[in-house]
C-alpha cells in the first residue's frame, strides 16, 4: 500500500487530483494497483476474483459503467500478472480451529447474500438480524452440527430473523462503545509519506500519538482527535458527533449504499480467510457489520467536522471509503487486539446493538 499525505491523498496525485506518473509517463507506467482500480483481485480455484474498491467515490456513488462494461480491460489487466505462488479455495475456519467444508461455506455465504437482498425488511433489520445471527454462530458447539446438519441449522435461524432483529431493545453500553470508537480509529490512523521515511525514532513516536489518541477514543471524552481523511474545519466533542443524526431523505441512498458495500465484500469473500488476514468465518464476518456500523459513525464525525447537524449522503461516501481502503489493507484491522476486541463485543448481542445504535 502506497504510503498518504496528511490529507490522505495518493502521494502521486497533483493539486488537481490528477496522477502525476500517468501526465508524464503514461498510463502503462503505472504501479498495478492503480491501473486496475477501482477493482482488487486474487487468485482463486475458479480464476482470478475480482471485487469492487469502495474507496473510489463512483463506486460509493454508483456511477460510471458496469463492471461487464470493464471484462475486457481487467482481462488484459489480468494477463500481466505473475502466476500466484499459491491458491486460495475461499474456505476458511468456521470458529477457532473447525476448518469449514465448501458446502458449509457456500451455504452460510448464499444465504447471507439472499438476506441482504430481502428487501422486505429495511436495511437496519437486515444488519441487526446479521449480527444477531453471527453472535448466536459465535456461541454454538459448531463441531457437533456439520454438514447438511449446519445448513438445516441456518435455515432454522434466518427464519426467525426478522423477529430476532426486531426483538432487540438494548442499546450499547459504554465499554462497548468504547471498544467500537477504537475499532473505527484503527480504519482511521495511517502512516503518511513523511512517517514511512522517518527513521526508527520517527516511528516510535507515531506509535506512541497511536496509542494516546486510542486511549482517547476509549474515553469517548472531550474533542475527537484529527481522523485523517475525513476531518473538516471544526474540531468536534465526541458528544457531538453521538448527536448527529441523518438528513432527512438520505436514508434511502444510505441504504443502497450499505447493501452495496456488503455484497461485495461478500461476493469477493473480503470477510474471512485468505480474504481477511486469516480470520475465521464467524469473527470475520463480524467485523464486516461492525465495519457498517463504523461508517455511519465516521459518516456523522465528517458532518460534525463541518459543522452540520446532520450526516449527508455525501458524508457517507467519504466514510466508506476510509472503511473500504482499510479492510485488507491496514495491519491494525486484522490485528490479535482486534480479534480480541470483536471476541469481546459478541457477548451480549455487542455487535447488533452497536448497529443499531450507529449504522443509521
Amino acid at each position: 500500500m502506497l504510503s498518504r499525505t496528511k490529507e490522505d491523498a495518493c502521494v502521486f496525485l497533483d493539486s488537481n487530483g490528477l496522477c502525476r506518473i500517468h501526465a508524464k509517463f503514461g498510463e502503462a507506467a503505472k504501479p498495478f494497483a492503480c491501473r486496475i482500480f477501482p477493482f482488487s483481485v486474487r487468485p482463486t480455484l475458479k480464476g482470478w476474483q475480482v471485487s469492487l474498491r469502495f474507496d473510489c467515490p463512483s463506486v460509493a456513488s454508483s456511477k460510471g459503467k458496469s463492471v461487464s462494461q470493464h471484462e475486457s480491460g481487467l482481462r488484459d489487466l489480468v494477463r500481466l500478472l505473475p502466476a500466484p505462488l499459491s491458491i486460495s479455495d475461499d474456505t476458511a475456519a468456521l470458529q477457532g480451529n473447525l476448518e469449514a467444508t465448501r458446502e458449509e461455506t457456500d451455504g452460510l455465504m448464499d444465504r447471507i447474500t439472499r438476506w441482504v437482498r430481502d428487501d422486505r425488511y429495511s436495511m437496519a433489520i437486515r444488519l441487526v438480524g446479521l449480527a444477531r445471527l453471527t453472535s448466536t454462530l459465535s456461541m454454538a458447539k459448531l463441531v457437533n452440527v456439520r454438514g447438511s446438519r449446519f445448513l438445516d441449522m441456518l435455515d432454522l435461524l434466518f427464519r426467525v430473523l426478522p423477529e430476532e432483529a426486531k426483538d432487540l431493545r438494548e442499546s450499547s453500553t459504554p465499554r462497548m462503545r468504547g471498544l467500537f470508537r477504537q475499532f473505527c480509529f484503527a480504519h482511521v490512523e495511517h502512516a503518511t509519506l513523511e512517517e514511512a521515511r522517518g527513521g526508527n525514532w520517527s516511528k516510535f513516536k507515531q506509535r506512541i500519538r497511536q496509542l494516546r489518541k486510542a486511549r482517547r477514543f476509549l474515553k469517548g471524552r472531550g474533542d475527537v482527535p484529527d481522523l485523517r481523511g475525513l476531518a473538516g474545519e471544526v474540531v468536534p466533542a465526541f458528544a457531538q458527533v453521538e448527536a448527529i443524526g441523518i438528513e432527512e431523505g438520505s436514508t434511502e441512498d444510505v441504504e443502497s449504499l450499505f447493501q452495496r458495500y456488503l455484497l461485495a465484500r461478500l461476493s469477493g469473500r473480503e470477510c474471512f480467510g485468505d480474504g481477511f488476514f486469516g480470520w475465521p468465518m464467524v469473527p470475520g464476518l463480524a467485523v464486516t457489520w461492525l465495519s457498517v456500523a463504523a461508517i455511519g459513525w465516521l459518516a456523522r464525525y465528517s458532518a460534525a467536522s463541518r459543522g452540520r447537524t446532520s450526516a449527508t449522503f455525501e458524508n457517507f461516501i467519504s466514510a466508506v471509503g476510509v472503511v473500504g481502503r482499510a479492510i485488507a489493507r491496514l495491519p491494525a484491522v486484522g490485528s490479535p487486539a482486534e480479534r480480541m476486541r470483536i471476541s469481546y463485543l459478541l457477548r451480549d448481542d455487542g455487535i447488533a446493538r452497536l448497529v443499531k445504535d450507529y449504522a443509521f
